[in-house]
């Protein structure tokens, strides 16, 4: 029995049990008040206490004197069945001490003495199922509210759009009960209606997807919802709804359709729908309350969710740009650095058709050998730019990576950038070193820009030392990449703000302040941290620490 604010005052819908000895006085009881209350009466304790455990009882009348139990302990057992009923007691006896204990224990809501006058039992009787329904409303607006608060985090935590429609879905169906549930939204360009899915799912939402909601199709109601309004759709007036509308009633073969627009912060972005397909209670203003409440949470957690995805694509291009620009950076060096042995190649290739019947052993023996090892190198060059540009990665699955064999490409393809701003760059690794699971040029993008950084903030003469191991603390869990150089180091209260976006102390056309941005988020969607200990001029120190196991989070 759930009671509806505006039908409080239909009475006969909250049963009264009257409990006297005598049937005469429960027939004159009855007699009086039976138009106006639903009554049930019984002529003892016992018979009361079965009735009460029978059905539903919002007050509790009871004499005060009866063979075997008094009234007040027939109502203190009726609070143990239901704390929640109103109970009366009903005595000749102005017993002050009686009626002062029963009320102050609880077990007695008021007294009706004995004669009583209709007029006062009426109005006794009214108050008495007004507090009971209102008492029930709150229980249940509290419920309810509970049950939103709920829906409301799940709704929240979930980033992922998809799983939150079917979340939103889900609790509007399962948890909230109603028969059915759908969303719809606006389409971006234009002002048309997508179905953007429904609960249950069956040869129903089949149907009803294939009905066209627009500004053609349906003005009244899509111009409706896009100024915010809710609209109500009833079965019984469906010959005065539009078309599609007709259509969907007839589908879902529901009563009513209530649907709720979910209004964004710059627009409405769709609505939430529920029918009663199923014969399900009529809706009511509660029901609009509640859904009210579930749309205005659905509607935050929606925009939050796609704002999350437009930032992870966001990021994703950021991020490749970011590759592309490292990889434009070092090609321009290793153009140089390809150039050199070309000449020496070309040279030889040049001469070859010469010496070809000569026997000259400097040409075929040593400037033969260096002309191979030359090769060699500019395909070592070609093949580690390779795989650090490899497909982009945003799609590849993650696979095993060796850390040492990921620095020494990346001191390959930076040696040139070494010598030019001559600084001592070496390398130790330690050979208890396990690889790790992840996307192979993403680390070696991190390993890179952390490079970068540190041959830019090193001086003519210093060093920069690049040290490979387990993880100190975890070595079983986590292997550990730190690059540390004795350059210029960073001031103490810009150091927490190096993975800022768009933070550099570098000047302007030395970089953008997006690389240890980047950096942090590659090695969080490893599973992995990275943090930064540096003093002002006293160089820094990056460590990288990886998961052994694997991603957790992608």
């Amino acid at each position: 029995m759930r009671p509806r604010p505006m039908r409080i005052m239909d009475h006969r819908e909250f049963p009264l049990l009257y409990v006297d000895d005598e049937p005469d006085n429960l027939r004159i009881f009855e007699l009086t008040f039976k138009k106006e209350f639903s009554i049930l009466t019984a002529t003892s304790a016992e018979e009361g206490l079965r009735l009460l455990n029978e059905n539903p009882v919002a007050v509790v009348l009871s004499d005060q004197r009866m063979p075997g139990m008094t009234g007040v302990e027939f109502l203190a057992r009726v609070r143990e069945v239901d704390p929640k009923t109103i109970r009366i007691l009903v005595t000749a006896y102005g017993d002050a001490e009686t009626l002062g204990v029963a009320i102050n224990d609880g077990s007695i809501y008021r007294y009706i003495p004995k004669p009583w006058e209709p007029d006062d039992v009426r109005l006794t009787l009214r108050r008495a199922i007004e507090s009971y329904a209102l008492d029930r409303e709150r229980d249940a607006l509290i419920s309810e509210l509970s049950l939103l608060n709920q829906l409301s985090r799940a709704l929240h935590r979930e980033l992922d759009i998809d799983k939150l429609l079917a979340l939103l879905l889900e609790a509007a169906h399962r948890e909230l009960g109603f028969d059915g549930a759908t969303l719809l939204f606006f389409e971006k360009a234009g002002r048309a209606l997508r179905w953007g899915g429904m609960e249950p799912e069956g040869g129903v939402a089949k149907q009803v997807r294939g009905i066209e909601l627009g500004p053609d199709s349906a003005p009244d109601f899509v111009e409706g919802l896009r100024a915010g309004e809710v609209q109500h759709l009833f079965m019984s007036q469906v010959d005065d709804v539009e078309r599609p509308l007709r259509e969907w009633l007839t589908e879902v073969s529901a009563e009513e359709i209530l649907v709720v627009p979910l209004v964004g912060k710059q627009e409405v972005i769709g609505a939430l729908a529920i029918d009663n397909r199923s014969g399900g209670r009529r809706f009511g203003a509660d029901d609009r309350t509640l859904l009210d409440g579930l749309a205005t949470q659905a509607v935050i957690a929606i925009e939050n969710a796609r704002l999350v995805e437009d930032l992870k694509h966001t990021r994703i291009q950021v991020q490749r740009a970011d590759r592309l620009g490292t990889l434009g950076t070092l090609a321009a060096g290793l153009a140089h650095e390809i150039n050199n042995p070309l000449v020496s190649i070309h040279t030889f290739l040049s001469l070859a058709p010469e010496k070809v019947d000569s026997h000259d052993e400097a040409f075929w023996g040593d400037y033969h050998s260096l002309a191979t090892q030359e090769l060699e190198r500019i395909r070592g060059l070609v093949s580690t730019m390779s795989r650090l540009a490899h497909g982009g990665a945003e799609t590849a699955e993650p696979s095993a990576v060796v850390l040492e064999e990921l620095a020494r490409d990346a001191l390959t393809l930076l040696q040139r950038e070494v010598n030019a701003a001559a600084v001592d760059l070496t390398l130790e690794c330690d050979p208890r070193t396990p690889a790790v699971l992840g996307l192979r040029p993403h680390l070696h993008q991190v390993l890179l820009n952390l490079l970068h950084n540190a041959l830019h903030a090193t001086p003519k003469g210093g060093s920069i030392r690049v040290v490979i191991g387990p993880d100190s603390t975890h070595p079983d869990e986590m292997a550990c990449i730190t690059v540390e150089d004795t350059g210029c180091g960073i001031d103490e209260e810009n150091v927490e703000r190096v993975f800022d976006p768009f933070f550099t102390t570098k000047d302007p056309d030395m970089g953008t302040g997006l690389g240890l941005m980047i950096s942090h988020r590659i090695v969080e969607d490893h599973g992995g941290s990275i943090d930064v200990r540096s003093r002002k001029g006293e160089g820094s120190r990056f460590s990288v620490r990886l998961p052994v196991k694997g991603l957790e989070s992608r």
